[in-house]
């Protein structure tokens, strides 16, 4: 418990601080939201949580409810966090010049998980928990909320709602990640000296097709055909993959390839360890508020599975980003201020 805890704030901060050191992405926002929510959970809830499973005390009313309803607000506000990273992810996917309007929608998103999240877990500080005491079971200092009404309310609106869209939203990314992107051309003449561009550029015709020619650098003429919204379809283009004389490196649509399939790996990765952390906890919980049959050591293990969750985001969503990535390495290595901007690469910044 104490290495989860010590992990779960010290991991958070890190991102943290990498996040108020690099420039702002529309990701951020929803990202910062989750590391912030993170962060609480580690400071506010863990500690006692721990304290709470090792030793034998007792705490007033009102520091009970504070802390279960802290318990419920930071959870739930991890979890809507994730779901409005998801849908940032598959905008960027989907509209990935629309930056501007990306980042304005983000910053609503990841200001509206706040307000939902004390909305689900406000009630918990108001509405009264039954108790039930097995013969020789101490009492604990705090006591989670079964009651039954508001059970199902707050896993409702913290866990299956949400994860429903996150499902829904990793499955639109994993069917954007299979179609190629559509490269818009110019009409008319073209003149194009880089063979293996022109291959990774060229999607099948989904439009009444057009003729238009592109000069090689044989400076022979080629005819090909281009949709009305200028999309190149080139169904006799030559082969242009990875030859000998490409000094080792692939072409860019075995690149392209090759990112699609790291993308997949990364967001089905995502959701397993989203799903593997919450689930049980989930399923637990409205079970044990029905009938009183969930074992004491079931409940401490899938409550300390959740709390997990808060420790391994930072690892995996913030390693998904390269600005991030690249801020975190220079804040272990570098003892620079951390209002200095950071110098990005183009390929970072357009991240």
């Amino acid at each position: 418990m104490m290495v989860i805890t010590v992990a779960t704030i010290l991991g958070n901060t890190a991102v943290l601080l990498a996040l108020w050191r690099v420039r702002r992405a529309p990701s951020h926002y929803p990202l910062t939201s989750l590391v912030l929510a993170d962060l609480l959970v580690g400071i506010m809830v863990q500690p006692l949580a721990a304290a709470r499973e090792l030793f034998v005390f007792n705490l007033n009313w009102a520091i009970c409810s504070c802390w279960s309803t802290m318990d419920v607000l930071c959870c739930t506000a991890s979890i809507l966090s994730l779901c409005a990273l998801g849908w940032e992810r598959w905008s960027g996917i989907t509209a990935p010049l629309a930056r501007a309007r990306r980042g304005k929608r983000a910053r609503v998103l990841a200001a509206l998980v706040w307000p939902v999240a004390t909305l689900v877990a406000l009630p918990n500080a108001f509405i009264p928990s039954p108790r039930h005491f097995h013969p020789g079971e101490l009492e604990k200092a705090c006591t989670v909320n079964t009651n039954i009404g508001y059970v199902f309310f707050s896993i409702t609106f913290s866990f299956y709602l949400p994860a429903g869209v996150l499902v829904t939203l990793y499955g639109f990314i994993l069917r954007a990640l299979a179609a190629p992107p559509p490269i818009r051309a110019h009409r008319g003449r073209i003149s194009y000296h880089e063979p293996q561009k022109l291959h990774s550029s060229t999607v099948s015709g989904k439009y009444p097709l057009q003729k238009s020619e592109i000069k090689t650098d044989n400076n022979q003429n080629s005819d090909v055909d281009l949709s009305p919204k200028g999309y190149l379809n080139l169904p006799n283009a030559p082969n242009m993959g990875c030859t000998a004389q490409s000094t080792g490196k692939c072409s860019a649509h075995a690149n392209f390839i090759l990112r699609q399939r790291r993308a997949t790996r990364t967001i089905v990765m995502l959701m397993a360890l989203f799903l593997v952390c919450w689930t049980p906890y989930f399923i637990m919980l409205p079970l044990d508020s029905v009938c009183d049959c969930v074992w004491e050591t079931t409940w401490q293990w899938c409550t300390w599975l959740g709390y997990i969750n808060s420790a391994l985001n930072p690892l995996v969503y913030a390693a998904a980003s390269p600005s991030v990535r690249r801020a975190l390495q220079t804040s272990l290595t570098s003892s620079a201020s951390r209002h200095v901007e950071m110098p990005l690469t183009p390929r970072v910044r357009r991240a």
